[in-house]
């Protein structure tokens, strides 16, 4: 019988801001222990908040075993690796500092508006043991703000929202792209005309990659319920769209860089399309074996319980080009909000833009009408697809935008 531990801790510091004034500070701590015991064709599972009596956890674990859930799965063995990736700000003192003059710059900048959500810095420490030598811990520090806009002349909840996800934090990069985003708001653009033009979403925004999520799900592909089942190795989109799912800190992935079942890739990033070709769905050790599928190491699952594919992040691979560049001369059409919009089964996209830019490829020129945007997934990355930008917008760090050629209407 095999013993394996996998332990999580979660510490957070985060500053409550509620019209562009700290309003409180709230602290995490949260440890999550838990115990897993093979015996080659089940596994057994028990899991406690905090630093539980590992004894208590392993017998627990064995009438666990008991109950014959399969996991006909060997376990990861013989791997060491450990990583530690820092963000600034860790002390809660200098998240204040930061936040209040955040704060205090917008109050003078942008009278006219109110600010309200969260600044938080994270840090999750993973990791996984077991007697087979498996040892892999992981220990990863990132920061996270969000502030949603309010027009103060406004009846709405929100009006925009502006924001910056990553580890070292540029107080005035972040400042400049909410002033641009506020001063745009202001200048309405009303002379727009129905028609296809570049759109421009944030690379990290999910908005319109739902569909992958569904399409390459291991299970769903495998049992022939998804649309690419069946199409391994086609060429289904443009040459220059390749899709990893990345476990990569510098891809903004704020887990660790293994699954749950302790399985990991080279490069923390592994190809699902590459060129346009269909190289894979995401796949834990049971939905690969189960369809004879190439294991990406995609296990999600609670931490006290069996290991089950989980959604990773998707990555799109940069361009050669900047975003200036690939609008090629052209204005481009910069989502900021947008919700309410589905794929359909068959890949027809489409999605209200309740808050869309002009934008030359560097700034947000001026606000647009609320439009109607639609394509269809093989259109997206295929013909339509122009790229990821090589340059981050604004220079803030994990701010690549996606550029497309899309059908953009006013919604009246």
């Amino acid at each position: 019988m095999i013993k394996e531990r996998y332990i999580t801790h979660y510490v957070e510091n985060a500053i409550k801001i509620v019209q562009t004034q700290v309003s409180s500070i709230r602290k995490k701590d949260i440890k999550k222990t838990s115990v897993r015991l093979y015996d080659g064709k089940c596994m057994g599972v028990a899991g406690a908040l905090g630093d539980e009596n590992e004894k208590d956890l392993l017998a627990r674990a064995k009438e666990s075993l008991k109950m014959e859930v399969p996991y006909p799965f060997s376990p990861g063995r013989s791997l060491e690796r450990e990583e530690d990736i820092q963000s600034d700000l860790q002390r809660e003192s200098e998240l204040l500092e930061e936040t209040e003059a955040i704060l205090k710059a917008l109050r003078e900048t942008q009278p006219g508006f109110s600010f309200s959500q969260v600044f938080k810095q994270s840090t999750l420490e993973t990791s996984i043991d077991n007697d087979l030598g498996l040892n892999l811990r992981s220990r990863r520090s990132f920061l996270n703000l969000t502030l949603v806009i309010k027009d103060k002349n406004s009846s709405n909840i929100m009006d925009a929202i502006t924001g910056y996800a990553g580890r070292k934090f540029d107080k005035e990069g972040f400042l400049d792209l909410t002033n641009m985003i506020c001063d745009a708001y202001t200048k309405r653009i009303e002379d727009f005309e129905d028609g296809y033009y570049p759109v421009v979403f944030i690379a990290d925004d999910t908005t319109y990659l739902t569909k992958f999520y569904e399409a390459l799900h291991g299970m769903l592909f495998g049992s022939g319920g998804s649309l690419f089942s069946g199409r391994l190795g086609e060429k289904l989109f443009s040459e220059e769209f390749t899709l990893y799912q990345s476990r990569k800190a510098d891809d903004g992935f704020e887990g660790s860089f293994f699954d749950t079942e302790g399985s990991f890739n080279d490069g923390d990033i592994f190809p699902l399309i590459e060129n346009g070709v269909l190289k894979a769905p995401f796949t834990d050790k049971k939905s690969a074996a189960l369809f004879n599928l190439p294991h990406t190491g995609s296990a999600g699952g609670e931490y006290d319980g069996i290991p089950e594919l989980g959604f990773p992040k998707f990555k799109i691979r940069e361009s050669e080009k900047t975003a200036k560049e690939l609008l090629g001369g052209k204005k481009g059409i910069f989502v900021l909000i947008a919700s309410g919009g589905d794929f359909t089964p068959d890949g027809h996209f489409a999605t209200p833009a309740q808050l869309a830019f002009l934008f030359d490829g560097e700034r947000l020129i001026g606000r647009l009408p609320e439009l109607n945007i639609s394509s269809h997934l093989y259109e997206m990355f295929g013909n339509s697809f122009l790229g990821v930008s090589s340059n981050n917008f604004l220079d803030l760090e994990n701010s690549k935008v996606t550029v497309m050629n899309m059908k953009a209407e006013k919604n009246v």
